[in-house]
């Protein structure tokens, strides 16, 4: 796939924010996307035992994806940002991210204890915060994937970050899951550690495995240049120095070796090879 041009850009006013309205053609088929980037600050209490608190969301969120609209694609990303079943809009995710104590889960709203604030000045004690992006990955004719990414410190000497992949089906609207790519989970189990150690030089020392040691299939994935991607987030096996672990499947390349994807799934690996990343 040709790299995405944005051509057409114009400014939306809404209540909360203002974002850029961007504009794509992809194979002739239009793309529209609402560009955010907002940072609310907030405090709680009075004098030296006040609370600094600052919230930030970037995001290029998908309100056209190669001529249709994608409705199934906007509720998940609002599941992942706000973990919240019953928010499906874009702006009330936003301002759920936006208003909150992400630490307590307490909103902000007009009458509560925290104030507002335009920016902070000669602040003593430390500012939690909370930083979340979502970002197009890639674009094809027919799959889309997006990377979102959150970021919370509330204290402490380091926060905490999380990672995710959606890959989204422009044709049929539906979210991508890995039962729909894989036949078998079973296959392709031997050869994670493998290929973790071919990319990160670890062992199963330097990793937290199961007391079996049989490798467990994280629920977060994508494709990328024909390969499939498991991401493992922080602590998952791994220690926080070592991050999270992105590992391309590195599968035998023998022609007797059990094919491990589906029809679906050989269709998306193979538009990963041919697209650019965004």
């Amino acid at each position: 796939m040709n790299r995405i041009i944005l051509f057409l850009a114009s400014i939306t006013l809404m209540a909360w924010t203002a974002s850029a309205m961007a504009q794509s053609f992809s194979n002739e088929k239009p793309c529209q996307f609402n560009n955010i980037d907002k940072t609310v600050r907030a405090k709680l209490g009075t004098g030296e035992d006040a609370q600094y608190l600052q919230n930030s969301i970037k995001a290029l969120w998908p309100v056209m994806l190669n001529g249709k609209e994608c409705p199934n694609l906007q509720e998940a990303i609002c599941k992942w940002l706000t973990g919240k079943d019953d928010i499906k809009q874009m702006d009330q995710a936003i301002e759920y991210i936006l208003y909150s104590d992400n630490e307590n889960g307490v909103s902000f709203g007009d009458n509560g204890p925290y104030q507002i604030l335009d920016s902070f000045n000669d602040i003593e004690s430390s500012v939690s915060s909370s930083t979340h992006s979502v970002e197009l990955k890639s674009l094809g004719k027919r799959f889309a994937t997006f990377h979102l990414f959150s970021y919370i410190y509330a204290g402490g000497a380091h926060g905490m970050y999380n990672r995710n992949y959606i890959t989204y089906d422009t044709e049929l609207g539906k979210i991508v899951t890995l039962k729909d790519i894989l036949i078998d989970p079973g296959l392709i189990r031997p050869h994670i550690l493998k290929s973790i150690n071919l990319k990160y030089d670890y062992t199963e020392e330097d990793l937290y495995l199961p007391d079996d040691g049989i490798m467990k299939i994280p629920s977060v994935w994508y494709f990328e240049e024909g390969f499939l991607h498991l991401v493992y987030q922080v602590y998952e096996i791994a220690s926080f120095a070592q991050g999270d672990i992105d590992v391309p499947l590195f599968y035998p390349n023998d022609p007797s070796a059990p094919e491990y994807l589906t029809p679906y799934g050989k269709a998306i690996m193979e538009e990963s090879q041919a697209e650019d990343p965004w």
